[in-house]
């Protein structure tokens, strides 16, 4: 299974859109599966399911990279400036494919109210505009990564 595929089987099962994307590029020699999903559980929903901050495929894609090619100690200092660079490329490629980096700008509304997640359901929002987050963001990551594994 592919990992764009792998990242949309997590998401329609209930994983947050964080989780997915995170889940299905992790490096299962740093870290096991459970752990990726309970570590990307918080950044769902635009930041703990806040609705306000960073979109979740877009948190989940970040952590992704930075898991890749982060500063794992202060002998790895260099790398801090790289993903860096990394982080703002993607978010860039991510904003000019979707609109935004930011839940609430994507989804037309803020999922932290209440009224707002019920509309959003109602709506199948997550069903539509955060299924092509997850799949525009495991895209992104796709090109960025290239053949990796």
């Amino acid at each position: 299974m592919h990992r764009k595929e792998k990242a949309l089987e997590l998401f329609t099962n209930r994983c947050n859109c964080s989780q997915a994307v995170f889940a299905a590029f992790w490096q299962a020699d740093v870290l096991d599966e459970a752990s990726a999903l309970r570590l990307a559980t918080m950044f769902g929903g635009g930041v703990a399911g806040s609705g306000g901050g960073m979109c979740g495929a877009v948190t989940g894609a970040l952590m992704a990279l930075s898991m890749r090619y982060g500063m794992g100690g202060i002998e790895e200092l260099a790398n801090k400036g790289k993903v860096y660079e990394l982080g703002r490329q993607f978010m860039e490629e991510f904003e000019k494919r979707i609109g935004s980096c930011r839940c609430s700008s994507i989804l037309g509304l803020c999922i932290g109210e209440p009224e707002n997640l019920q509309k959003a359901r109602e709506l199948k929002l997550f069903e539509s505009v955060c299924v092509d987050a997850v799949a525009t963001a495991s895209d992104i990551l796709e090109e960025m990564l290239g053949t990796e594994k």
